[in-house]
């Protein structure tokens, strides 16, 4: 979860993105990191600060010693997507994949994450809420939202072209403007994301103001985030959950088409890539 149940579900999906090269630093430094995040957004008192770090630590040594082996069969999963003859189904299973993976994290998380909202004042609710609409004027601007749908699939054509590129290394002028035209021939989905990352960020700043209104139980506020996390992946709303998931089958089919446009070389370079980041997580989870 983004910009909600705090930064602590971005330590398990960050395993999954393209970051070989930092993932020990990063891991091993997860827990301060999180922490480091959390009070960008709250500016945390001298409690909230030891509790975060005590949670923070216990919730890294669990997700080290029962999660990070787990790692490396979705890693093997994606290595064959991404060397092989990938199809939109296969994407679309590695995405639930990783989804379930994640959503097991949250699991963990809450209860720690809902012990620390129920300490959180007025002020520090408005400050998340500042924080928000400042990171909300940098992603619209990095999207290009302001620039009409044209605009929107330009950001998107060089976001995913950086993407590939870091797998399979550089791709040719006819390759590049193959994935222009494929990018070009979908929608961009960024103003519907764009509103479904407001959606979030609101529910969860409604949920903050009455938690810290009601001041309901510790169970009662569980079963909140656990509600809200139900949901945060894919809307509630009928509507708006079938264009999330077409959205979610058009990426799907365009990173197959992307993938079919490779060639052995560059196939090869994934391969090599996936072999060293799926080293790296079999070393640390070792090290549990």
């Amino acid at each position: 979860m983004r910009r909600a149940l705090l930064p602590l579900l971005l330590i398990s999906a960050a395993l999954l993105l393209p970051a070989c090269s930092a993932v020990r630093l990063g891991y091993g430094n997860a827990d301060s990191l999180a922490r480091w995040w959390i009070d960008q957004y709250l500016d945390l008192s001298a409690e909230q600060d030891a509790l975060a770090r005590e949670r923070l630590t216990r919730l890294m040594a669990w997700h080290r010693k029962s999660q990070l082996p787990d790692y490396a069969s979705v890693l093997g999963q994606a290595r064959s997507l991404a060397t092989g003859k990938a199809t939109a189904a296969d994407g679309l299973l590695l995405t639930e994949a990783i989804i379930r993976r994640v959503r097991r994290f949250a699991d963990q998380a809450i209860p720690d994450a809902a012990d620390l909202l129920l300490t959180l004042t007025p002020a520090q609710i408005e400050r998340m809420a500042v924080r928000q609409a400042e990171k909300n004027l940098s992603y619209a601007k990095e999207a290009r939202l302001a620039e009409g749908e044209a605009g929107r699939r330009k950001a998107r054509f060089m976001r995913l072209l950086e993407r590939a590129e870091y797998w399979y290394g550089a791709f040719s002028d006819d390759q590049e403007a193959a994935i222009r035209q494929l990018v070009e021939a979908q929608p961009s989905g960024a103003q519907f994301w764009y509103e479904e990352r407001l959606r979030r960020q609101n529910e969860l700043l409604e949920l903050a103001r009455r938690v810290q209104a009601e001041k309901p139980s510790r169970e009662r506020v569980v079963a909140l985030l656990r509600d809200y996390a139900d949901r945060f992946d894919i809307p509630a709303d009928p509507s708006r959950r079938v264009v999330a998931l077409a959205l979610r089958q058009a990426s799907s089919e365009l990173a197959a088409a992307i993938q079919a446009l490779t060639t052995p070389a560059q196939r090869e370079h994934a391969r090599t890539r996936f072999d060293d980041l799926i080293r790296e997580i079999g070393e640390l989870a070792q090290e549990a």
